[in-house]
């Protein structure tokens, strides 16, 4: 297992346009509909965030300062910086108080924020292929990807943007697939953007806004290479009911942040990663434990390396033992990133693993 170091800062230029404080974002005129919208709109904003090369240090292991860390300093101009919009409530502690007056006190509003692991997994993504190793955009390039927990189509809009061919984002909640869609459309990808399923559509009975009369559709970011972005509702303990109205799960890449909170999350998650894998294979006429694939599957998970370590542990043990120890290599690089989003946490480490099974 291979460990890298690598530190990201601002170096006083902010990834945010607009500040991440409540009521400082752009609006748009989208807004979620509720029993209780005429007292309590549950409306959507935009902001905009940028990753890649501006202003970031890297520091390995293995390698010293005056290696590629002075290379990627001296990328300064801003060719490599990736601008995205994403589209999002005002705020997490809104999307709470909209449950409670739905009498849903125990729905989870969390997908509403951008958490320090998207942040970290967008910069490797982005940074990483443009360091010379190419690792990053092209282990996405060209390739169908499948997100879990998407939230508001962060990492998701970014695979699509790096020249995915396909990307599917995952949620339990509506809403978060709806911001999804919509931060996809945002970002100029609405000719391919595939519509929203009838459970994401109609949430608690109403119909939503279609996502797609979003005003001030940015084009400029377009990948002509994406031929599909979606946004699905998944309940990951309820594998075997998406399935059954989905034919196509076959993927080449899956990522996932913050997702193996739980020990039942685990073998969960690893079900899903496993099945999208085995369907790959099948695909391809190939079994598990045989020939290998033309070209490596790849399970990006983000996470603060402190947070439940055993859990990681186990979820590697489940995939040694389902495809077979030596098939399975797990690489880690740490990123200490700021978040515009929680601009009150300061810097945080975040653990990028990458499973690759050969």
């Amino acid at each position: 297992m291979e460990l890298k170091c690598v530190s990201i800062s601002n170096s006083g230029q902010p990834y945010l346009r607009h500040r991440s404080t409540p009521g400082e974002y752009e609006p748009t005129n989208l807004t979620l509909k509720h029993p209780c919208s005429d007292h309590y709109p549950l409306d959507l904003y935009r902001a905009s965030i940028s990753f890649g090369n501006e202003g970031r240090k890297r520091r390995t292991e293995r390698e010293t300062a005056e290696d590629e860390a002075t290379d990627l300093l001296d990328k300064d101009k801003g060719e490599d910086r990736i601008e995205l919009s994403i589209i999002l409530p005002e705020s997490e502690e809104t999307v709470a108080n909209i449950f409670s007056m739905l009498g849903k006190p125990d729905e989870d509003p969390h997908w509403a924020d951008v958490w320090h692991g998207g942040i970290a997994l967008n910069e490797y993504l982005v940074s990483s292929s443009t360091d010379g190793g190419g690792v990053g955009g092209s282990l996405v390039r060209g390739k169908r990807v499948l997100e879990l927990g998407c939230g508001v189509g962060l990492t998701g809009v970014l695979c699509a943007m790096e020249g995915a061919k396909k990307v599917t984002m995952t949620d339990r909640e509506p809403f978060a697939c709806y911001c999804a869609i919509a931060s996809a459309i945002a970002n100029g990808f609405a000719s391919v953007a595939r519509a929203l399923d009838e459970d994401a559509r109609v949430v608690d009975g109403l119909t939503q806004m279609d996502a797609s009369l979003l005003d001030d559709i940015v084009y400029s970011n377009r990948s002509s290479e994406c031929d599909c972005v979606e946004a699905r509702i998944m309940n990951w303990f309820k594998l075997d009911e998406y399935l059954k109205e989905e034919d196509d799960f076959a993927y080449d890449v899956v990522i996932a942040c913050d997702c193996l909170y739980c020990e039942e999350a685990v073998e969960a998650v690893a079900s899903i990663v496993f099945e999208a894998f085995s369907r790959r294979q099948r695909q391809e006429g190939k079994g598990v434990n045989n020939t290998s694939l033309s070209s490596p599957f790849t399970f990006l998970l983000a996470d603060p390396p402190s947070r439940f370590p055993q859990n990681h542990e186990k979820f590697l043990n489940i995939m040694q033992e389902k495809i077979g120890v030596s098939d399975v290599e797990k690489e880690d690089t740490l990123l200490a990133v700021r978040n515009p989003f929680q601009r009150d946490e300061g810097e945080m480490v975040v653990k990028i693993c990458k499973y690759t099974f050969l």
